[in-house]
């Protein structure tokens, strides 16, 4: 039984397209860190030494560079590589066909920064080239591809939504996924309009983004000058009840943002979150939302709650911002925290 993975194909904002074709086109998939070094016959640990002399004093690092390689070396040939547009859709599927390969900066990751480039490679026959929604590739309760970080974690076997894909696997036709629209809730529609208006406005100021943000939480029940206040040391907006800061949120112009190219914000946020002991923290240019419970996991991947567009909503993203009311925001669940230390320390077992 084949196994199955995501891989990144760049880190640079706005360039996952980009790198994409190059993935296509050369017919391959890489990956980064130790792009002067070959690799081929050295141990995981030996790997881990080189990483650590590379990036000495970053152990975050070297953890996150330690478990791309430890993933990426063991995929065999046969096995299934997609390469995602985040939680958004998949901009192709293919096969391993080669063992691991080293050449030098082989991989444009569509940088400016020269040298640079991905120098770790597999050949891959990319068997699914065109780009499909998420929506048109999941049934009813499935869950999706691992949307973030330079590789997700190898499965055992192929996911439902892979195997009807590469047509491997068919389903009655009542059972396919279907093109839905997306939801435009009735106390979000005016928003939407205007967030539709401003993406056409070349001219508009970071401001814009932000009276976005401020009335996308009125609209969930926050007190505009009482709950929700500008400006508080470092931060864009904390969003308190009755005296208690539940969340940070750093708003931001552009409209490129997702988890990967958004990581800079993340930090800064954190940073504040952290010195000031406030649990949530939200990214977003007023469009696009990126949610995280410092109390969920051991690293930011794994303290992502959700991500959703205002634009683009699904059920499931309207069930992640129901959990922004007020209500629920203040009051935590204990369930819930228990789960999540649960699951957290039996991963690092």
């Amino acid at each position: 039984m084949p196994q199955f993975t995501t891989i990144s194909p760049t880190s640079v904002p706005g360039k996952k397209e980009y790198a994409w074709r190059k993935f296509l086109q050369g017919g391959y998939a890489a990956i980064g860190w130790l792009s002067e070094t070959n690799l081929s016959g050295k141990s995981l640990d030996e790997i881990e030494k080189l990483l650590e002399t590379e990036y000495p004093d970053q152990p975050a690092e070297v953890s996150l560079a330690k478990r791309a390689f430890e993933r990426f070396l063991s995929l065999q040939i046969g096995d299934y590589v997609a390469v995602p547009n985040v939680r958004f859709g998949l901009f192709g599927v293919g096969v391993v066909k080669s063992e691991y390969q080293f050449k030098e900066f082989m991989h444009d990751i569509g940088s400016e920064n020269r040298p640079s480039g991905y120098s770790h490679y597999r050949e891959v026959d990319w068997v699914v080239r065109d780009y499909h929604e998420r929506s048109d590739i999941l049934l009813q309760g499935e869950k999706e591809w691992m949307p973030y970080g330079t590789i997700g974690k190898v499965q055992p076997q192929l996911p439902a939504y892979i195997a009807r894909l590469v047509g491997l696997a068919t389903e009655p036709a009542s059972q396919q996924p279907q093109n839905r629209a997306p939801l435009r809730p009735e106390f979000l529609e005016d928003l939407i309009r205007r967030i539709d208006v401003l993406r056409k406005d070349e001219a508009h100021k970071e401001r814009d983004h932000e009276s976005l943000v401020e009335d996308f939480f009125v609209s969930l029940g926050y007190a505009k000058q009482v709950d929700l206040k500008f400006r508080r040391g470092h931060i864009d907006l904390s969003i308190s009840r009755d005296g208690l800061q539940l969340a940070v949120v750093e708003a931001k112009r552009t409209w490129d943002l997702d988890f990967e190219n958004g990581k800079d914000h993340v930090k800064q946020a954190y940073q504040y979150a952290h010195e000031n002991g406030v649990r949530y923290v939200i990214v977003t240019n007023g469009d696009d939302y990126i949610l995280f419970d410092r109390l969920k996991g051991l690293s930011w991947e794994s303290n992502l709650v959700g991500e959703w567009k205002l634009t683009a909503l699904s059920q499931e993203d309207l069930e992640v911002i129901d959990r922004l009311r007020p209500g629920r925001l203040s009051r935590p669940d204990l369930g819930e925290l228990f789960h999540n230390l649960s699951e957290a320390f039996g991963k690092n077992k």
